[in-house]
Order: C-alpha cells, then sequence, then structure tokens
C-alpha cells in the first residue's frame, strides 16, 4: 500500500509543478502617448522605464516607439490601430487564449485602444484605457463597436480625458477606477513608483482576468 501512496503523491507533485511550469503567458501591447517629438524626448526615457516596470510584472509586453511627425495624425492613428489588431489576431492564430492577450494604451494611445478593440472583436480579450475616454472627438471612435473587457483608469484632476460610462455598448465586461492624484492627465507617464503604482497594479490584475 505504501508504494502505491508514494505513487500517487508524486503523480499530483508531478502534475502541480508541469501546472506551475505551463502557465500561460500574459502578453501586454503597450501603447503610448502622443507628441513624441524624436528619440531624444525626454519623455521616451519615461515610456521605457514604464514598460520595464510592466515586464517586471511578468507581463510579455510588446511596445513601438511612434514620433508624432509621422504617427500623430488621424489617418495614422487609425492605420496603428488596424497594425495593432493584426497583431493580435496573429497572436490568437497561434494558439494564443484571447484572456492571455491586453492591450493598452495612455491618452491617443487610449484611442487608438478603443478602435482596435472593435477591429479585434473579441469578448476575451482585455483592454486597458489609461486616463479613460476622451472628452473631445479626434480620431473617428465607434463606440458602438467596442468589444471585450475594457477597464478604464482616469484621474479626477484629468481635463482632456473622463469617464467612459454610458459610451461603450450593452455586453461589454466593463469597470472604471478613478484615482485622486492631483497629477491629471499627466499621471500616466510619471514613471515614479508612487505614480506608476496606482494604475500598474489595476491593469496587472485586469491581465490576470481579476
Amino acid at each position: 500500500m505504501k508504494p502505491l501512496i508514494a505513487v500517487i503523491v508524486s503523480a499530483i507533485l508531478m502534475i502541480g509543478y508541469l501546472g506551475i511550469g505551463h502557465a500561460a503567458e500574459k502578453h501586454l501591447f503597450y501603447l503610448h502617448g502622443c507628441c513624441i517629438k524624436g528619440k531624444n524626448d525626454p519623455k521616451v526615457k519615461e515610456y521605457e522605464t514604464i514598460v520595464q516596470k510592466l515586464k517586471d510584472s511578468g507581463l510579455n509586453v510588446f511596445f513601438e516607439l511612434r514620433t508624432a511627425d509621422i504617427n500623430d495624425g488621424d489617418d495614422q492613428a487609425m492605420a496603428y490601430a488596424a497594425k495593432i489588431a493584426d497583431q493580435v489576431r496573429d497572436l490568437l492564430a497561434k494558439g494564443t487564449a484571447p484572456e492571455d492577450i491586453t492591450v493598452a494604451g495612455y491618452s491617443l494611445g487610449s484611442r487608438i485602444t478603443l478602435v482596435a478593440s472593435g477591429l479585434i472583436a473579441n469578448p476575451k480579450v482585455n483592454f486597458v484605457l489609461l486616463a479613460g475616454c476622451p472628452l473631445k472627438p479626434t480620431i473617428p471612435i465607434d463606440y458602438s463597436k467596442v468589444k471585450g473587457r475594457v477597464l478604464s483608469i482616469r484621474d479626477t484632476k484629468d481635463d482632456k480625458f473622463g469617464s467612459c460610462d454610458g459610451r461603450l455598448p450593452d455586453g461589454v465586461t466593463y469597470k472604471e477606477i478613478v484615482l485622486t492624484s492631483g497629477e491629471g492627465h499627466a499621471l500616466f507617464r510619471l514613471p515614479d513608483k508612487k505614480y506608476l503604482n496606482l494604475w500598474k497594479e489595476p491593469l496587472v490584475n485586469w491581465t490576470e482576468g481579476k
């Protein structure tokens, strides 16, 4: 009997080990805000610090620097949303579970994220809007097409972006977190730990389905 018990215990331990060893990788597409003048722009270092902190949280982060001279127009932003959607669909085609994919964007990146969600059109893919929804229209956003698990995080002092309440269609899994940092719209590009953790921890939890 003892040898049999030992075999069963070993099997249980092995199953647990395999479960840990083959845990699904969480993929994050991080889209920064507008107006990067070039590689020497001070905001570049801020975003690179933020990306590294997101990687340190265990996420596989896709990050691409976009400069204002060729990437911030409406047509370019819409094209970039299509590019992100193609990359997400490519991951899905390779067998990645939609629950393991998150697209997160700040400011212009938030607008692009909203457009990309409609193009991806998968209710299980995660989206995070850093700063929330724009108060004034810029690039065309068809809110009726938004689909997925959408987390909006905004600051009460933001005068450019606000609540997404009432904008998203029925059937979208939606949550909004309101912060009171006092930093307003700039909060989401500040690399200081005390500011970064205000939104990073909710974002990481969202990628994990929490």
